[in-house]
């Protein structure tokens, strides 16, 4: 993720969530062109915003934004047309939101919070991509909608049951993505990573993740060549889906599954090991992107961690990141170098690993064929002439 910078004195430093400058306190925010974090000039005669660049358009912050500071959004009322004068002026992130979390209990609003930072930069990467990305208005068909819902009681941490309450299941449904408010609430999600054993769980993972699934309906499954293709690499993903989940949970997952997959989730079926190495491939590119926008390099086969010379991650600047040209090789090669400066800064804090994960040469080849699904350049994969398998014993 970029940084960006403020027209203040101080040339400060604004991050993709700021909403503020705290050099000068003056508003930040992102509009609907969703690339970069600026400043805008209140016009205390009209009440809107306006952007020292273009004064000529006027902005109002989204409702999430003014109301609860839910969102750094700006929204372009030039272009806004009220449907009703009760219309939520809402901006491009929270136009996804289907439902949001029951806001009369004050407790659910950072945690509701943390769910749209999380969000907001999933999508800043989707949108960087390319990849199709709209709402149910602009695609009722096969647009993404999004559900903050909870059945426990965030008094305490999530462990008591709501009287009445359904189940919430944090899942993907035909472009409709559910997650738990649970999973922004710290200890609760740390109660879950203990108890199913997971080396990582956090609230952007299970963005990328269910994002992942929506995305294999999007740029796989339309297309029969593709979808075929798709199942050489990654498995056969009509096999039953809740029979694996049940042999998954009562056998766990073969012994050499880290040989083939990122985790052991991906085990499950071919829908999860999609979905896994998707959200590994969106984690890997963010954040060979915020190294490369400090200038942060280095080598793990000398005796000096050089921050000035970029050539070391032998990818070009910025958002070339995204860009089809990139080679996926170039990339993963960097992020392995790099993972592991990442998790040894980690460890001086005494922290654990960032990314306690292997790349093996299978999981390489996945994330290779996501990287050439997103960009529409599937027919640089070769084809398999047998899946690969995976011993169950």
């Amino acid at each position: 993720m970029k940084t960006f910078k403020c027209n203040c004195k101080d040339d400060q430093i604004l991050f993709f969530e700021s909403s503020h400058c705290i050099a000068c306190q003056k508003t930040v925010g992102i509009d609907d062109e969703f690339s970069a974090v600026e400043p805008y000039e209140f016009d205390e005669s009209t009440g809107l915003y306006y952007k020292q660049s273009a004064p000529q358009s006027h902005y109002k912050k989204c409702d999430n934004n003014a109301q609860y500071g839910a969102c750094n959004g700006m929204v372009n009322m030039d272009s806004f047309i009220p449907k009703a004068d009760s219309e939520e002026v809402l901006c491009f992130a929270c136009k996804f939101n289907e439902t949001i979390p029951d806001l009369s209990i004050n407790e659910h609003i950072p945690l509701w919070t943390k769910m749209e930072t999380a969000k907001r930069r999933a999508l800043y990467t989707l949108k960087a991509l390319g990849v199709p990305l709209n709402n149910l208005v602009q695609d009722p068909q096969s647009g993404l909608s999004f559900d903050f819902i909870t059945d426990r009681s965030v008094i305490d941490h999530f462990a008591t049951k709501l009287e009445g309450q359904d189940n919430v299941f944090t899942g993907h449904d035909c472009g409709h993505i559910t997650i738990n408010l649970a999973e922004a609430d710290d200890v609760a999600r740390s109660q879950t990573k203990l108890a199913m054993g997971e080396r990582y769980r956090t609230l952007l993972g299970h963005f990328r993740h269910e994002l992942g699934h929506y995305y294999f309906d999007q740029l796989i499954v339309g297309c029969p060549k593709k979808h075929a293709l798709c199942k050489q690499y990654f498995g056969d993903d009509s096999l039953d889906y809740q029979l694996a989940i049940d042999a998954h949970y009562k056998n766990g997952a073969p012994a050499n599954w880290h040989e083939h997959f990122i985790s052991e989730y991906a085990t499950m079926h071919p829908f999860e090991d999609w979905a896994e190495t998707w959200a590994h491939y969106m984690h890997i590119i963010d954040t060979l992107e915020t190294a490369k926008n400090f200038s942060i390099t280095g080598s793990t086969t000398g005796n000096e961690f050089d921050i000035e010379d970029a050539d070391e991650l032998r990818l070009p600047q910025n958002s070339y990141y995204f860009y089809a040209q990139t080679s996926i090789d170039s990339l993963l090669d960097s992020w392995m170098e790099f993972s592991v400066i990442l998790n040894s800064l980690n460890r001086s804090m005494g922290l654990a690993d960032a990314y306690p994960f292997v790349l093996t040469q299978s999981v390489r080849t996945k994330l290779s064929f996501i990287h050439h699904a997103i960009h529409n350049r599937l027919n640089l994969m070769p084809e398999l002439n047998a899946i690969t398998t995976v011993d169950k014993d």
